[in-house]
């Protein structure tokens, strides 16, 4: 199947794109087909296959410049797939594939795959980089197939073509752009008995005319300087216009071409722009017929083939050690310089500190400008660093918004600190993007040589560590790398290890407090309180594992485990006739990101046979303020689906009411830090006062958290708030003692509801 897609704009890489995309797999095709359509190409022509029969079938009929291969398709299974493609094509083939098997890239690579990518990474920035890259090499390879091809026509019926041949051949080898501009001028020299050829290209920045290689028996020329044109000169119209020209040797700007009645002006071509011209002089009259100027244009374009060789590997080198959109040098490159410092900063006994970046809040900016403005930013803030530092220190983009610079020759560790001070005041100040100014804050760890570690590795991970640790105490700030942060560090990581077994190991528990209606003290519905039983240590508190939850991501599937063992429990209360009627469960920042969490969440109570408005979402207040037009969409579809919403830790995020109002939430839960002091401070007791009022007068029920006293009980009953939980009323208890302190008077036996519970089954009526 083919299909065309026309983009508009000029063409990143010039002509019309023919791509092959092989899998069987329809929602890969569809993911990796509309990032292909997206390159930017001018004209892109889609092919796809499911079998590799089928695509070798296509590849006899249709020429393709790049293949993208899924490696396991129902009759060709992993690297053996590439051999087959690659002896089919004579274009790049990028293999894609789902399987994590380490070895597979290496295997895939020496079967003669362009590159290996694996499908969990596969992001629209990383094909469109890696497109790219194979289509230059392409484009370059089929550009030498063509000279050649062109190069052995002619040969077949002009002797003088085997100099063309032998450029050809060193053209395929030879590295330096001023060598083979002299090596093809001497070709054109030798093949056609000319008196002078000439090679001239423009001078970087002020684009004059410059004289770059000269070939002739008794003449000379000042080389490497700009040449001075009349505006009308040839050589001036043959690199504007790229046509060809014949005219005589007087209208050049040359003594030596005074007395040559012939010259043709022959231009060198690149990417639709003319990179040089090649300057043929004769002394006879008419010396250039079709023949010669023929082989003057295929010596041109074997040229411009080869420079453009060398300009595509330039790139790749240049892509290899840099940051294509800050120009600043990337982790590879970074480590390598670090290396060095390192081995000077050994023989001289001088520090050395690294100090990691990370941009506060960068995402908020994608966001609202899209990613068009965070590259702006981007560039602005690297600009900064710059600026900040010395010459010979390094400033490098490590990925997203993480920057790092590597600062050598210190008079001391301490120093490492009043960089890091300036530059976070450099990026306090406005950038101005698509004419708005944005404030940007920026969260800094310094690691020093020797005291923090002795390789670049190392010390790059002990400041990331420590950057982690400034975001940890507010952000904007810096934090030296310490043994208690390295300890920290370790230990995260090692909790993140287990916390990944947990699940699979179903350690992850369930307790519950209930709500109590403050009027009549009887609990009306019950918050559920994530738990994590550690083997060895036993229960692991929330404020140490959580965190790191969220760091992992893990609280997405954790998190979704939670609302099906609530659903279950809350199913099993029901059939126990239980006096709690109804659950709330937290929702995490990450739960909220997800744009079908309405979809997952009315099936998981779907499947427990429940009544929506049984199921409260908890959300904390600060969530919806970090997207509050993506939290009113999803809030308002889980309300249409039949869930009620309640503000968690309400009064701590600053809310604005104009949002507030807009928010479809039936209940608003003041923070504990509020009813903590209020008995005792008048202020946090008009703070509670002034939120029940403003709760009630938009309809929403209030609920008091963190009640431990009847003082404090009395007073909010006293403020007219409905429902309030605390250790005053209950602390967090298992799901099956919960259900054995409120059972009905027809529940089951206590030993058959707690057996029930440990299995983790729903009790049926």
């Amino acid at each position: 199947m083919s299909t065309p897609a026309h983009t508009g704009g000029a063409p990143a890489l010039g002509q019309a794109v023919r791509i092959l995309l092989l899998e069987d797999d329809p929602i890969s095709v569809e993911i990796v087909g509309t990032y292909l359509r997206r390159i930017g190409f001018a004209d892109v022509t889609l092919h796809t296959a499911v079998l590799m029969s089928e695509a070798i079938a296509l590849l006899a009929q249709v020429d393709v410049d790049l293949v993208v291969a899924d490696l396991h398709l129902p009759d060709s299974q992993g690297a053996a797939t590439i051999p087959t493609l690659v002896r089919a094509v004579g274009c790049p083939v990028i293999a894609i594939t789902a399987d994590r098997d380490p070895g597979m890239r290496d295997a895939t690579l020496a079967c003669g795959a362009f590159e290996f990518m694996h499908k969990a990474d596969l992001t629209e920035t990383t094909l469109m980089r890696l497109v790219r890259l194979a289509m230059m090499q392409a484009r370059t390879s089929r550009s030498l197939r063509e000279s050649r091809q062109a190069a052995a026509a002619l040969l077949e019926s002009e002797g003088r073509f085997r100099n063309l041949a032998r450029f050809g051949q060193t053209a395929l080898v030879n590295t330096q752009a001023g060598e083979l501009a002299e090596h093809a001028a001497r070709a054109v020299f030798d093949a056609l008995g000319a008196d002078v050829v000439a090679y001239i290209d423009t001078e970087a920045g002020s684009g004059k005319p410059v004289l770059r290689e000269l070939v002739a028996g008794a003449v000379s020329g000042e080389l490497r300087t700009p040449i001075h044109c009349a505006p009308d000169d040839p050589i001036l119209r043959a690199l504007t216009s790229g046509d060809l020209i014949r005219t005589g040797g007087a209208q050049l700007p040359f003594a030596w071409a005074s007395d040559l009645r012939s010259a043709m002006l022959a231009p060198v071509r690149m990417d639709g722009q003319v990179r040089g011209v090649m300057c043929v002089c004769c002394r006879p009259a008419h010396a250039f017929g079709e023949e010669q100027v023929d082989f003057v244009q295929a010596t041109c374009s074997v040229l411009s083939t080869a420079l453009q060789r060398l300009d595509s590997e330039a790139r790749l080198a240049y892509l290899a050690q840099f940051d294509p959109l800050t120009g600043l040098p990337n982790r590879a490159l970074l480590a390598d310089r670090f290396s060095q410092m390192i081995v000077h900063a050994k023989r001289r006994c001088s520090p050395v500190a690294v100090l990691f970046i990370d941009l506060d809040g960068f995402k908020a900016v994608n966001d609202t400008l899209g990613h068009a403005g965070g590259d702006r930013l981007l560039r602005e803030v690297a600009a900064r660093l710059q600026s900040a530092v010395r010459t010979e220190d390094t400033v490098a983009r490590i990925s997203g918004d993480e920057f790092a610079i590597v600062l050598a020759g210190l008079a001391r560790p301490d120093d490492a600190g009043l960089v890091a001070q300036k530059i976070i005041e450099d990026l306090a100040r406005a950038i101005e993007v698509q004419g708005s100014e944005i404030f940007v804050t920026a969260s800094v760890g310094i690691a020093a040589f020797p005291a923090d570690g002795l390789d670049a590795e190392t010390l790059i991970g002990a400041a990331d560590a420590a950057m982690y640790r400034a975001k940890q105490t507010g952000r904007n700030a810096y934090q030296f790398f310490t043994a208690e942060i390295n300890r920290r560090s370790r230990a995260r990581v090692q909790l993140g290890a287990e916390l990944r077994r947990a699940l699979e190991r179903e350690e992850f528990s369930l307790f519950y407090q209930p709500k109590y209606q403050l009027a009549t003290r009887r609990p009306v519905s019950a918050e559920a309180l994530l738990r994590w039983n550690h083997p060895e240590r036993g229960l692991v508190s929330p404020t140490e594992f959580i965190p790191v939850l969220e760091e992992t991501g893990l609280i997405v599937p954790v998190g979704e485990w939670a609302i099906q063992r609530a659903c279950k429990d809350l199913k099993a209360w029901q059939c126990a006739r239980s006096e709690i009627g109804a659950v709330s469960v937290n929702l995490s920042l990450r739960q909220f990101r997800q744009h079908d969490l309405d979809a997952r969440i009315k099936a998981i109570i779907d499947a427990a046979a429940l009544d929506p408005s049984l199921v409260e979402l908890e959300i904390t207040e600060s969530h919806l303020l970090a997207d509050p037009d993506h939290g009113i969409r999803l809030m308002r579809a889980l309300c249409d689906a039949g869930m009620r919403i309640a503000i968690d830790d309400f009064g701590t995020g600053y809310s604005s009411l104009a949002y507030l109002t807009r928010f479809p939430v039936s209940a608003l839960k003041i923070d504990r830090s509020f009813v903590r002091e209020m008995a005792r401070d008048k202020h946090n007791a008009t703070i509670v006062r002034t939120i029940i009022e403003m709760a009630h007068s938009l309809d929403f029920t209030v609920i008091a958290e963190g009640v431990e006293t009847e003082e404090q009980a009395s007073l909010l009953q006293l403020l007219r708030c409905e429902q309030a939980q605390g250790y005053l009323f209950m602390k967090p208890l298992p799901a099956h003692q919960l259900a054995r302190q409120y059972g009905g008077a027809a529940r089951p036996a206590a030993a058959q509801l707690s057996l029930a519970y440990r299995r983790g089954s729903s009790l049926q009526a």
